[in-house]
């Protein structure tokens, strides 16, 4: 159904059972979905695990070129190493550079993998009810997405035949707040938001403006090491030496796919162990059946804190820098009126503890699936986009983040410096190019911003002045953009030389840019 023809209805006919309202979160590890249910004026998730109390699945989807079938979620990995299998995951990561992934010797678009995905995630809202029509579909998107990625994602919803019924893409945080301030609203409230993802934990410091609907970003920060995929990888190392161990001539020979699969499945299926606080109190065991022979493992209280030890640390670190990077004022623990603990690294109990050790008790949100609450923010973003709850969905004013590129020209072509959702905090790539012109002194030198819109607009026309004289095509120069502030940076350009014939001077300049 489109959006806006259901926005359009009567109050009291949108609240057909057969209509839903759905909010998605389809992350690089794993997805949820849920829909906004009319009578308990709730969101609630839909179990995708088939009841086994799982309601996200793995964000990985596999081809069996045998059957040439597709599967997806958990059985996409535990099927790993059974034949020809192509398995993908890393999805949305690969969204806005046009990738394309060979399938049964046919190059396939991660656009249209997606939109596949896509489908079968919608599909369950058919197991809740056969008659279900999609009224409306929030999906939200990680902070740091691009226009380009944004724009995949779109066009993979228009594959998979939800074009009409997606209302948007909203940040990941928009949609967790959207949750958080569904019946509540504190004007003034500070709220340390603390995503603890695949990728990376991603932290910020927000109060709540008095129109109850924006939030003023105080203190935006990531740290993309400490991340589960890389505990998972860990994980995956110290497996791999416990096999390894037991069979010393595969170690020698180096072990083949099919055992290396079969190990990752193996990851998949006993992580938690390293992570629950059974194997605080005593030893856990393993039992590798997949190996020939087939052998036990233990794994000792010490080899679980050796592993964590060095996420705690950083962990830590992580939280005290989210305040201490903030733009207006001093923030410490006792400013902090609630801390908002959401993403699949909070299913695991030392971050718990970590996060509990630093915060009283009674300011946590410590969700029972923490993985699921984006998905349950973006149903009530959809639901108040459509007039159905209460309220208007939350929006984020972050200083913090650029809301467009900021690059500088070379003929027609905008050579970004910073990218469009980048924070300006962040280190920023050295860009080098070429005057295709001979250079006597002075090189005229402009820098611009660029909206999403393709807008632009000067921020400094400083020319470069003493460069040394050279032809044509042999001045080659490098221009890195390093930020002072949030409203003011610094363009550093230097000579690199070109060959032999023109050595490397020492030329410098650098241009003050006011945003």
């Amino acid at each position: 159904m489109n959006w806006k023809k259901y926005k359009a209805l009567q109050k009291k006919d949108k609240r057909d059972e057969t209509y839903f309202i759905v909010g998605l979160d389809i992350g690089n590890d794993s997805s949820g979905i849920a829909f906004y249910n009319f009578i308990d004026n709730e969101p609630e998730l839909i179990d995708l695990s088939g009841g086994y109390g799982r309601p996200t699945i793995p964000t990985v989807m596999q081809y069996i070129a045998e059957s040439k079938e597709w599967v997806y979620g958990e059985y996409a990995i535990l099927n790993r190493g059974m034949g020809r299998e192509v398995t993908l995951s890393n999805l949305v990561d690969r969204l806005g550079s046009s990738e394309y992934i060979d399938i049964d010797n046919r190059p396939v678009s991660v656009v249209s993998l997606l939109s596949m995905y896509i489908k079968e995630l919608m599909s369950n809202v058919k197991h809740i009810n056969p008659k279900a029509e999609i009224a409306g579909i929030v999906a939200s998107v990680p902070s740091y997405f691009s226009t380009n990625a944004r724009d995949e994602f779109v066009r993979a919803f228009k594959n998979a035949g939800y074009e009409k019924e997606l209302i948007g893409l909203v940040s990941d945080r928009e949609c967790i707040y959207s949750y958080h301030y569904r019946k509540r609203s504190q004007t003034g409230e500070k709220t340390l938001l603390i995503d603890y993802g695949s990728r990376g934990v991603r932290g910020g410091v927000y109060t709540l403006e008095s129109d109850a609907s924006t939030l003023r970003s105080l203190s935006s920060l990531f740290d993309d090491e400490i991340g589960t995929r890389m505990i998972e990888e860990q994980v995956k190392d110290l497996f791999t030496n416990y096999y390894k161990a037991n069979n010393p001539i595969q170690a020698r020979q180096g072990l083949d796919r099919n055992i290396l699969d079969q190990l990752i499945a193996f990851v998949y299926q006993h992580k938690d162990i390293l992570f629950q606080k059974a194997i605080r109190n005593k030893p856990a065991k393993l039992y590798f059946n997949f190996a020939f022979p087939p052998f036990q493992q233990t794994v000792t209280v010490e080899d679980s804190d050796n592993l964590v030890e060095p996420f705690r640390k950083q962990f830590n670190k992580f939280i005290r820098q989210v305040l201490e990077k903030n733009l207006t004022e001093n923030i410490t623990v006792i400013d902090i009126d609630v801390v908002l603990c959401v993403g699949g690294g909070f299913e695991m109990v030392w971050t718990k503890e970590a996060i509990a050790s630093l915060f009283p008790q009674g300011k946590l949100q410590l969700y029972k699936n923490s993985k699921a609450i984006t998905a349950m923010g973006a149903a009530v973003a959809a639901a108040q986009l459509l007039e159905v709850a209460e309220g208007y969905p939350i929006t984020i004013e972050d200083r913090h983040q650029l809301p467009v590129d900021i690059g500088f020209r070379i003929g027609d072509n905008f050579i970004p410096l910073a990218e469009c959702n980048s924070f300006w905090w962040q280190p920023h790539p050295i860009k080098l190019f070429i005057i295709n012109s001979p250079v006597k002194n002075e090189v005229p030198f402009t820098i611009l911003s660029r909206s999403p819109e393709g807008e632009t607009k000067t921020l400094s026309d400083a020319p470069l002045k003493n460069l040394p004289e050279r032809p044509k095509g042999t001045t080659r120069l490098s221009v890195q953009l390093k930020f002072l502030s949030d409203r003011e940076a610094m363009a550093k350009i230097e000579d690199c030389g070109f060959g032999e014939l023109f050595p490397k001077t020492g030329y410098e300049q650098e241009i003050t840019v006011k945003l």
